[in-house]
């Protein structure tokens, strides 16, 4: 008995019950209150039972357990007495006798040790104390002679990573594929498992288990896509997409990726798909990670990229938005290593042999990364990673030559700006258009307070806010007369480039806040029209409520910001400043409800609270 190496410790099992969610996934509960944080993340109720019979020996497990032994043990002396020859006996001085169990195995089988091999054996397949129960013998053959039962913490490390990067709702059977710690391996012997922390690389893509989600959910998620999603995404065509995915059996492993970030962006965008969401988006981000690690100097197929993307996208409006700036930040790398931002040059154009679908979804695909990425610059002043100078990819196309699958050649970005042609725009590529313009306005702010300390005598800052403003009102006329025929006034699109417009003349006006006197009159002349822009932003704002949370253009919430720091920065100079702010803080909150980023802007403009005078930034 003395040699028995058991080593003793505490209890594994925390103080308290587990919720009934927990139980029925099979996870480990943290017990907290008034809710556990797997119910909190799935958006259910979490239910304890206080009544459930604790966890342990049942009552007269131990004595059965004994006397199951003890039958054991004469049963087979009995036999090795009827079989005397067998080499189930030892040799000693001529002599055979039984095999007789270990001594160092041999001990008291106290209820904490009964308690630690349910404990054990609970996390398996099957009731264990009832298959020892079973009435069926079995031979003993003879144990190790140094075991150590403590192997739990390790146990748990292990399962808890694996979950964490499959998102399982159910821990693997832990009695399979075992490796005993020590001693002969003999037939029908109970073998424990080896148990030594491991390192965990991340399994490659076919390994990872499937969520289940039936064909007909699948099917909701997809239309769901394409009917809220596609809005601010435009980046796949719908009938190529299903032809795509109707072909199962040649389904690729990076379509497969395209398709678990589309459903999990889609997902966000409603309630029914709640309780799957934390499941389906840890299953992307596993599935990108393994094909991040698996092929990382490989050339990038474009469904990665637009993964990535859509990915990028449910962080930063579902997520923490500022984490989600960082995802970006690899998707415009992603971006680069494509060449997406080259799609149109001479070269790539001659040795592309693309369909017109595929080459118009890559024109897609780098449009909306460009997007995002003035949208940080906007949000945080990060620097640009997509030079707008060095595009030579064309503007997206209308979408009814989109969905048409037709060849129509559209303006480059720097054409359309100059307006050297007539050619009409979507709405896609005018706000692209809107975009650029505003985070120009944002550059030459930025440079107007640089030049205001290394060279305060400089008008400089003057000939880039004309050259700005010109571009600006032309675009205005010319964009917004267009979309108010084609669209109607309460359309997402339409008050999303009027919003956007209308900020651009505010981050404008707000580079003159420190101009020399000799500017004094350009100023004037420009607080005008800011507080007009503002006017027409507030009023827009009041239409958002009629919409629906997920009609609105994710990114309008921009805007309102904008406006919110110049009604707070202005109010000596705008008469409605009070109440545009507050209506404007509403709109915010009416948004974060199903919007992150919204909630993000709202929070800070609590936190700044209306008597600050905004000095920069947003």
């Amino acid at each position: 008995m003395s040699d028995v190496n058991v080593q003793t410790k505490g209890r594994r099992q925390q103080n308290g019950l587990a919720c009934e969610e927990c139980r029925s996934r099979k996870l480990k509960c943290d017990m907290a209150e008034p809710h556990c944080g797997t119910c909190y993340n799935l958006g259910v109720t979490c239910i304890t039972n206080p009544l459930r019979r604790p966890r342990g020996p049942r009552k007269g497990h131990v004595k059965t357990l004994k006397s199951r032994i003890a039958i054991l043990e004469r049963q087979l002396y009995g036999d090795s007495e009827a079989h005397p020859d067998t080499p189930e006996h030892k040799v000693d001085n001529g002599e055979c006798r039984p095999l007789e169990r270990d001594k160092s195995a041999e001990g008291d089988i106290s209820d904490g040790a009964i308690e630690d091999v349910e404990a054990i054996t609970s996390h398996g397949s099957g009731d264990y104390m009832e298959y020892l129960m079973s009435a069926q013998p079995i031979e003993i053959s003879k144990w190790p002679g140094n075991m150590s039962l403590d192997f739990e913490s390790e146990l748990d490390q292990q399962i808890d990573a694996f979950n964490d990067h499959t998102a399982l709702s159910s821990a693997p059977p832990l009695m399979t594929n075992l490796k005993p710690t020590s001693g002969p391996v003999l037939e029908n012997s109970v073998i424990f498992p080896d148990l030594s922390p491991k390192p965990l690389p991340i399994p490659p893509l076919v390994t990872q288990p499937p969520i289940q989600i039936t064909p007909l959910e699948c099917a909701d998620l997809d239309d769901l896509f394409f009917e809220r999603a596609y809005l601010f995404a435009p980046i796949i065509h719908q009938q190529h997409y299903f032809a795509r995915a109707a072909r199962v059996s040649r389904m690729s492993e990076p379509f497969s990726c395209l398709q678990h970030a589309m459903r999990t962006l889609a997902a966000s965008m409603g309630s029914q798909f709640k309780a799957i969401l934390p499941m389906l988006y840890t299953r992307t981000s596993g599935m990108l990670d393994a094909w991040d690690h698996n092929t990382p100097d490989e050339a990038i197929p474009i469904e990665i990229v637009q993964a990535q993307l859509l990915l990028a996208l449910y962080r930063i409006l579902k997520e923490d938005p500022r984490k989600g700036w960082s995802s970006a930040g690899h998707c415009f790398h992603l971006v680069h290593r494509a060449k997406l931002d080259q799609i149109d040059s001479p070269r790539i154009r001659r040795l592309c042999q693309l369909s017109e679908v595929e080459i118009e979804e890559r024109r897609r695909t780098f449009w909306t990364a460009y997007a995002l990425d003035r949208y940080a610059n906007l949000v945080h002043e990060l620097p640009l990673a997509l030079n707008d100078q060095m595009i030579l990819t064309r503007l997206p196309a209308t979408e009814a030559a989109f969905q048409r699958q037709g060849a129509i050649k559209t303006e480059f970005l720097a054409s359309a700006m100059s307006q050297k042609t007539k050619q009409p725009l979507s709405p896609y590529a005018k706000s692209m258009v809107i975009v650029t313009i505003l985070a120009r306005c944002l550059a030459h702010r930025n440079q107007c307070n640089v030049e205001r300390i290394t060279d305060p005598t400089s008008q400089e800052y003057l000939t880039r806010h004309r050259a700005l403003d010109k571009i600006l009102t032309q675009e205005i006329e010319t964009t917004l007369s267009n979309i108010s025929t084609e669209l109607e006034p309460y359309n997402p699109t339409r008050l999303y480039i009027e919003m956007i417009a209308e900020a651009a003349i505010l981050v404008l006006f707000t580079a003159l806040s420190s101009v020399p006197e000799g500017a004094q009159d350009v100023y004037r002349g420009y607080e005008k029209r800011a507080c007009e822009a503002a006017e027409r932003i507030h009023t827009q704002a009041q239409r958002l409520s009629q919409l629906g949370f997920f009609k609105v253009h994710p990114f309008t919430p921009i805007a309102l910001f904008i406006c919110a720091g110049f009604t707070r920065s202005c109010k000596s100079v705008n008469a409605n400043a009070t109440e545009q702010f507050k209506d404007i803080s509403s709109s915010l909150r009416y948004l974060a409800s199903a919007n992150s980023l919204a909630g993000m802007f709202h929070f800070e403009l609590q936190q700044s609270g209306w008597n600050r005078v905004e000095t920069g930034g947003l």
